[in-house]
């Protein structure tokens, strides 16, 4: 985009003994050009959702459409908690270059009309979300012939990415503190998942404490008893989707 400006001006010119003359006058025309509309910016993924241990290549593309070349140019990307940058992944116009986008990637002067690419992996590790946003910032000087060379930093468009993430919890109660021989004990298990993953074949094993002996047909699994079960042995719990949650209590006695 470009912005025009231009004065008007009307007056009267008066001579001695005369009457006013109007008159009227334009300014010169001053024009601004708005680079963030002449510079497209675009950042792209190859994938839209990934798992734990997944690599997402990443593409930002810089076209420049204005009248100036772009000058001391860099991408810049911080890469969001839950990735990691790929080591020796940057290309620049198809060309590796030993880079980090955390620190800035140079790219070559971008004259009107020309286009770059830089290209870069980061991998899923350790995801609390789930979802990473993605995302970089372009930064060039112009030579400005009113006020000498500026540099500006606009940021590109930003990529949400679904993270899968796998998230079981396991807590284990007592429902005594304290206790004498021959008192029972009963211990509840309660499994949550926590993730946006379904997590199927849960199996639960648990040593009899020292001390103690297993209660005979003491297994309960969400509210249902299982006679046939014992936690020394082990047992299938439940498949899990999002958000669901199961119990599983036993009993022993102190000897």
């Amino acid at each position: 985009m470009n912005i025009s400006n231009q004065s008007n001006v009307t007056y009267n010119a008066v001579e001695p003994g005369k009457p006013g003359v109007p008159g009227s006058l334009t300014s010169n025309t001053v024009n601004t050009e708005v680079l963030s509309d002449e510079i497209t910016k675009e950042f792209s993924t190859d994938k839209t959702n990934a798992g734990k241990g997944e690599k997402v290549h990443n593409t930002v593309t810089i076209t420049n459409n204005s009248t100036t070349a772009l000058g001391s140019a860099s991408i810049v990307s911080p890469i969001p908690d839950g990735a990691s940058f790929v080591e020796g992944s940057v290309k620049v116009n198809g060309v590796a270059a030993g880079s980090n986008p955390v620190t800035g990637v140079v790219i070559p002067e971008l004259k009107p009309g020309e286009t770059v690419t830089v290209e870069y992996d980061v991998q899923i590790t350790n995801p609390s979300a789930d979802n990473l946003k993605l995302g970089a910032e372009l930064q060039y000087n112009v030579n400005d012939p009113k006020i000498g060379e500026v540099t500006f930093t606009e940021p590109t468009n930003s990529v949400s990415i679904d993270v899968y993430v796998a998230k079981l919890s396991v807590v284990k109660s007592v429902d005594k503190t304290f206790a004498v021989k021959g008192d029972t004990l009963t211990y509840l298990i309660t499994f949550g998942n926590d993730g946006n993953v379904d997590i199927n074949d849960i199996y639960f094993t648990d040593t009899i404490p020292a001390g103690t002996t297993f209660v005979e047909k003491s297994v309960v699994v969400n509210d249902q008893s299982f006679v046939e079960y014992r936690p020394d042995i082990g047992y299938f719990i439940a498949n899990l989707p999002p958000a669901a949650f199961v119990t599983t209590l036993f009993q022993v006695t102190v000897d």
